[in-house]
């Protein structure tokens, strides 16, 4: 995920984060707090602590939670997402979560396999950058949903930022299916649901209308984006339920039905 710029770079969108429609900037009349004091490595220690857990939980590789400066409000939260995702994915595969550098955003997902199989699998990288900064990454974001680019949110950035990338792996589980479907399926949809309503007419204009419902990091220059979709679409019904736009609804099923019919092949459901 990437944070919204004036322009996205030559390369296409990126894996970005997970946005909220809250303001995350600090209240200037809060009362001042007096530094709390910690033992040297004590909050390194703890982090590290929280990551050992989650790979005794779930298996799950960790790397860099220990970092000097990494905020244990980014850690808790990366693992809070991991952990209720799974708990509704169970039979998604995560390599590993790494706190690291992610060039131009907050966090990747990058497609793995596992050792001598071709089953494909998913490690997650969330910046450094931002896990040692979080009054940053709350101003970045808020910034980009006020601009358009993300979706409100019922979650603050991390814990987005992670539902997203994890919406990525749902679409690694299932061989990336989904993604040559994604906008037929759409406007298949849109036709059974709305089109007696342009009998006659041509019905492009009024399906992109309404396909332009879904955040802007689904689309590149004007045109559908969809591996970046699915994840939004993935991420805009996990953390918005009901409120969700119906295209992301849409996409969130295809999804997860591609991630299922993979499951199925391997006897896993």
């Amino acid at each position: 995920m990437r944070v919204a710029a004036a322009s996205p770079g030559e390369q296409g969108p990126q894996p970005h984060p997970g946005s909220s429609g809250a303001d995350f900037s600090h209240s200037g009349n809060a009362e001042p707090q007096l530094p709390v004091r910690r033992r040297r490595g004590e909050l390194e220690r703890l982090n590290e602590q929280i990551a050992r857990e989650l790979t005794e939980r779930h298996g799950i590789e960790v790397y860099g939670f220990g970092m000097p400066g990494v905020d244990t409000g980014a850690v808790r939260e990366i693992v809070t997402a991991l952990d209720e995702m799974l708990a509704k994915y169970p039979h998604t595969r995560i390599l590993s979560v790494e706190i690291g550098d992610v060039e131009g955003g907050i966090a990747r997902a990058f497609e793995d396999r596992l050792p001598y199989t071709d089953i494909k699998a998913t490690r997650i990288a969330f910046s450094k950058k931002y896990a040692t900064d979080l009054a940053r990454l709350s101003e970045d974001v808020s910034d980009a949903v006020r601009r358009g680019y993300f979706l409100p949110r019922s979650e603050g950035p991390v814990y987005s930022a992670i539902v997203h990338e994890f919406g990525h792996a749902l679409t690694y589980a299932g061989r990336s299916d989904a993604v040559g479907r994604a906008d037929s399926h759409l406007f298949d949809y849109y036709l059974r649901t709305y089109g007696n309503e342009h009998s006659g007419g041509d019905v492009t204009e009024s399906y992109r209308n309404w396909r332009d419902q879904l955040s802007g990091y689904s689309f590149w220059k004007g045109d559908f984006h969809p591996i970046e979709a699915l994840a939004e679409a993935f991420a805009d019904v996990e953390l918005n339920g009901d409120r969700a736009s119906e295209p992301a609804q849409v996409l969130h099923k295809l999804l997860v039905d591609t991630a299922e019919s993979e499951w199925r092949k391997e006897g896993l459901i």
